[in-house]
């Protein structure tokens, strides 16, 4: 009954998922999330020839300046983005796109591994937006049931770790790029899966459960890597962090070994051809600016990075949707809150696997502005480090030995669930009015400049939205439901005597530990 109860609670995390992202996959126009002329004019011409089609891509010439395609494309795939970087601007400005060709030679031509738009390009329909909404609803279910796939297998710890990570780090960065045709989708969803699965895999001695939790996290390093060129990075960074982490579980078990070996293997090939890469190690000098000029702006503002993965700092879409402190502040709050409560529990290995996660996502942007001499706000954006994220927050909420997880007290949890169901709503909600009058339109929408054909109000939208968030927030309140309760409570009155709170229930699916780690 129990476990029925449990897959229950599964299947209905996995469609509030889905329902939510949908629900920011309708939140803004094609062309919505950064580069997207790039992305779907790549997606479009997919085994373009001279002969194919213009209504899909056809091959017209060879660039004089890149040497790469030349194509012919819908217009509202080449140029969708004709109220990029001007606020006031509503997606009525694609109306007079419908219907037209435009030719354009921004497309990728190996830079990106291409395995993202290969399987995106199955979606293109002959509708532009029809197939853009397609594809983000498709990006947003596959991360939903990858990860629901996951939480079946894995133990309660750490379902309980995936429902508190899941519900607090993607709002809003987070969710508006998993409901995105950008390549960032599968980075963000396939690298957190991968860390969850090869956690999992770590800690279940059973092979029933041990060989599904591989075949999962293959299944989510295969997206990363054919998303992006930084991913096979980014996956051996969290290897190489959870093998720290399970180091005993390693030690007692050599036979395991043999699994971060090979995605080592596989990364590092990756990693010698992703060209994305290669661009940022040859960076070079962008901008005129001096050492002093780069340098300080670098040191007082980097933080904004993090932050901007949470609506204060950088914008949604081209960076030109804002927030609204109702959405930026919890979000900041809550991930800082868990973060810091992460550190109060802390041993060596833990400590270890977290700064490793924690160095690239802080170097690597650094070292790229001050290598192009440019400022925090250009170029490199929160959205490349965003991947990372949920896996560093993850391992930050491991508990002193790595098959056990924080719980948060009942008051906490329902509070975090609250705050981030209203974020999450006004999240959609400003974005979609963005796009339908332009931030100069009034607050509440009164008419619509632009629209989705056949779907329901934007209101609607971010009240569905917002319910759905609270659904899915509903499974991290329920796992964290439990009465937190000293160590050196009295056995009879339960009261406290001395010492910090922790909860030292027994995990009701525990995994055995070969020994309790050292305490840093």
């Amino acid at each position: 009954m129990k476990r029925t109860l449990g897959m229950v609670a599964i299947l209905v995390a996995v469609v509030a998922a889905t329902v939510c992202g949908t629900m920011w996959a309708l939140s803004s126009p094609p062309g919505s999330s950064p580069d997207d002329n790039y992305h779907q004019a790549t997606i479009w011409c997919v085994g373009a020839t001279e002969s194919s089609s213009a209504d899909t891509c056809r091959v017209v010439g060879t660039s004089e300046t890149t040497g790469g395609r030349v194509v012919e494309v819908p217009a509202l795939v080449a140029n969708p983005s004709c109220y990029a970087f001007d606020p006031a601007q509503s997606g009525a400005c694609q109306l007079p796109l419908r219907g037209r060709t435009a030719t354009t030679e921004a497309l990728d031509n190996g830079t990106y591994p291409g395995g993202f738009y290969d399987v995106m390009h199955l979606l293109v329909r002959d509708s532009v937006p029809e197939s853009v909404l397609s594809m983000r609803i498709a990006n947003v279910a596959l991360g939903a049931l990858l990860l629901g796939a996951i939480a079946l297998v894995t133990t309660a710890a750490v379902r309980r770790l995936m429902a508190i990570t899941v519900t607090t780090v993607l709002v809003p960065l987070g969710w508006f790029m998993l409901a995105s045709v950008n390549p960032t989708s599968w980075a963000l969803s396939g690298l957190t899966a991968f860390g969850f699965a090869l956690h999992t895999a770590l800690l279940v001695p059973e092979r029933r459960r041990r060989v599904p939790a591989l075949v999962l996290a293959a299944l989510g390093l295969t997206m990363a890597l054919s998303a992006r060129g930084d991913a096979p990075a980014y996956a051996g960074v969290v290897t190489v962090a959870l093998c720290i982490l399970h180091w005993r579980t390693l030690w007692a078990d050599k036979r395991l070994v043999v699994l971060p070996v090979l995605v080592g293997v596989v990364c590092l090939w990756r990693l010698l051809v992703a060209a994305q890469v290669a661009s940022i190690a040859g960076a070079s000098a962008e901008t005129d600016r001096t050492v002093d000029q780069v340098l300080p702006n670098l040191l007082s503002e980097f933080p904004t990075l993090f932050s901007g993965m949470f609506g204060y700092g950088f914008g949604l879409g081209w960076l030109d949707t804002p927030v609204n402190a109702v959405t930026a502040f919890p979000a900041v709050l809550v991930v800082g809150f868990l973060g810091l409560t992460g550190l109060g529990r802390m041993s060596v290995p833990k400590a270890l696997a977290a700064l490793l996660i924690f160095l690239p996502m802080l170097v690597l942007p650094l070292m790229t502005l001050y290598r192009a001499r440019l400022v925090v706000g250009e170029s490199v954006q929160p959205r490349y480090i965003l991947p990372l994220m949920p896996i560093l927050l993850a391992v930050l909420l491991v508990d002193r030995v790595a098959d056990r997880a924080l719980t948060l007290s009942r008051v906490q949890a329902v509070a975090i669930g609250l705050a981030l169901a209203v974020a999450n709503t006004a999240a959609i909600y400003a974005n979609a009015r963005r796009y339908v009058t332009g931030i100069d339109g009034p607050v509440h929408i009164d008419h619509l400049e632009w629209w989705w054909q056949s779907a329901p109000s934007p209101g609607t939208v971010a009240v569905v939205g917002g319910l759905s968030f609270a659904v899915l927030a509903a499974t991290m309140v329920a796992s964290s439901w439990r009465p937190t309760v000293h160590p050196s409570a009295d056995a009879t009155t339960g009261r406290p005597t001395s010492g910090p709170r922790h909860d030292p229930t027994p995990d009701p699916d525990p995994v055995p530990s070969p020994s309790p780690e050292v305490p840093a």
